[in-house]
């Protein structure tokens, strides 16, 4: 009995010096992260307005893609969705065989004027044939996104300040000790009865001893920095404070032609209901597309699983 009492508190003990090393180098790192932050902190532009009306520059879609804040351009597509309708370019109608839909407004002054975005071009030549909104949003906005990366507006995702970790001196030096004691362990309770146990325990320590020298590419996430930069994050603000007014919270009147596209980039859900609650036919022509898209991926993935599997 008193041996496995001796054996409990050795492998207690060893435990407590794991642990205690352990502690020691988070709070090592701790200290190294919090001044990494400092001096990005330090280093940023100011946060004042530096740029006057840059949200009128870059205009509503791409406003919408900054707003959305994970540089994804599923927003910017439904801004110039909305803008098209609003403005009378689309129109909520029905397909031949009685399917809600999008369509062309008829008459060539409803088109998109000469100085059309590509991707109002694009939705509009996409409307000759078929909904829209059955298109991926990805194929026809990534441009969009692309601009903003190479403007400085975006950094991207999976971008951390500058850190290297500090080596875990404390961890180490229980590593080297590791291999020691677990000598010592076998040493201690070489009698056969225990022979087993002390085996195990040594392999413990030792697999421990490897875990703690094996090397860690340390990413805090307290240092992941957000998508937008400062200089989106200032384009974000200025858009907020110029179509405050379009709040659907404080809106019972529809939005004009010049106002649904901006109040959906800025306020999202909420403008895009009450958008299409004012516009009769155009949640069930979305609804419609966006099922007949879901349908044409599926059809898709498994004529890409069929392929995969026969090849």
């Amino acid at each position: 009995m008193v041996t496995w009492f001796a054996w409990a508190g050795y492998v207690l003990g060893y435990a407590s010096l794991v642990a205690g090393a352990l502690a020691l180098d988070d709070r090592v790192r701790a200290k190294a992260v919090a001044e990494a932050l400092a001096r990005y902190e330090a280093g940023k532009p100011d946060p004042a307005d530096a740029v006057p009306d840059d949200d009128l520059r870059l205009g509503i879609p791409r406003i919408a893609v900054l707003v959305q804040g994970d540089g994804g351009t599923h927003s910017a597509f439904w801004t110039v969705i909305i803008d098209m309708v609003a403005r009378g370019i689309l129109k909520p109608g029905t397909t031949h065989d009685g399917k809600p839909t999008l369509q062309r407004s008829a008459g060539r002054r409803r088109g998109p004027s000469p100085d059309a975005s590509d991707t109002e071009q694009k939705i509009w030549s996409l409307a000759y044939n078929e909904n829209p909104v059955a298109v991926a949003p990805h194929s026809v906005t990534h441009p969009i996104a692309q601009s903003l990366y190479q403007e400085g507006y975006l950094r991207g995702r999976g971008v951390f300040v500058d850190f290297k970790a500090p080596r875990p001196v404390w961890s180490w030096m229980v590593a080297a000790l590791s291999l020691p004691l677990a000598a010592l362990v076998v040493f201690l309770f070489l009698h056969w009865r225990y022979a087993l146990m002390a085996g195990w325990t040594a392999l413990a320590m030792v697999v421990v001893a490897w875990v703690l020298t094996m090397p860690d590419d340390y990413k805090p996430a307290a240092l992941l920095l957000p998508v937008l930069t400062e200089r989106g994050e200032q384009a974000v603000r200025q858009a907020r404070a110029r179509h405050a007014h379009l709040d659907p919270a404080k809106r019972t009147e529809p939005y004009g032609p010049d106002e649904a596209a901006a109040a959906y980039a800025v306020f999202g859900l909420d403008a895009y209901n009450h958008f299409a609650a004012h516009t009769p036919g155009f949640s069930a022509a979305v609804d419609e597309g966006t099922a007949e898209r879901l349908r044409n991926e599926a059809a898709e993935e498994r004529q890409r699983t069929r392929g995969n599997f026969i090849g």
